[in-house]
């Protein structure tokens, strides 16, 4: 048999120290066409092209590649 890490009178010792916070209100997410016609307006409509005529997914306009 296998040796444990730790033993296990410590288990759960980080959970119970972390301070509850309450869940906040959030807008409810779009899901099926909604979506879907979402990240098409994202992704083709409101197209932002990257120094070079390039769409890369985290654009640092300020770093460009030499």
């Amino acid at each position: 048999m296998g040796k444990v890490h730790g033993s296990l009178a410590r288990a759960g010792k980080v959970k119970s120290q972390t301070p509850k916070v309450a869940k906040q209100e959030k807008k409810k997410k779009l899901t099926g066409r909604a979506k879907k016609r979402d990240t098409y307006k994202r992704r083709f409509v409101n197209v932002t092209n990257a120094p070079g005529g390039k769409r890369r997914m985290n654009v640092n306009p300020e770093s460009t590649k030499n």
